[in-house]
């Protein structure tokens, strides 16, 4: 995913942490004003986090800048930011990163294999039909792996 690639600096991780999980746009006006930072702070936080992958934002004066959850599996975008929410898991392993997508809350559960809830504290779960559930402690990004599948040739 190459997210990984060095952490974020504490203006990429603020600016962030005010959009919506689900990927929907925010206002630039309405961020910026939120953060009290002068425009040209704010620009260079959202270009880094653009060149990144972490957002994308749109065109013209009131732009809106929104999460970019095209590196987020498709089943598990409804999920983001909403503890209690469920996930059928399609493939596995597969890991889902946290600065994009908050999984903390939500069941997760692969056909035929059980399921678990990721944990709030940052530790791994796991269930006695086989799915496993790891919370990476630094970054808390999810991973999903599950055992006893059998492997087609």
């Amino acid at each position: 995913m190459g997210h990984a690639e060095r952490q974020l600096d504490e203006d990429e991780r603020t600016l962030l942490e005010l959009l919506p999980a689900d990927g929907s746009g925010a206002a630039s006006e309405g961020i910026l004003g939120r953060l009290g930072w002068d425009a040209e702070r704010y620009a260079r936080a959202c270009v880094r986090l653009e060149e990144r992958g972490y957002v994308q934002s749109g065109q013209g004066r009131a732009k809106a800048v929104y999460r970019d959850l095209t590196a987020v599996p498709h089943e598990f975008r409804p999920a983001c930011g909403r503890p209690g929410s469920r996930v059928t898991v399609r493939q596995v392993p597969v890991t889902v990163p946290h600065l994009l997508c908050d999984l903390t809350g939500v069941t997760l559960s692969y056909p035929g294999h059980g399921g678990a809830v990721v944990p709030f504290p940052a530790h791994g779960v796991a269930n006695s039909k086989g799915i496993q559930v790891q919370v990476d402690a630094r970054t808390l990004d999810v991973t999903i792996t599950v055992s006893g599948l059998s492997r087609k040739a």
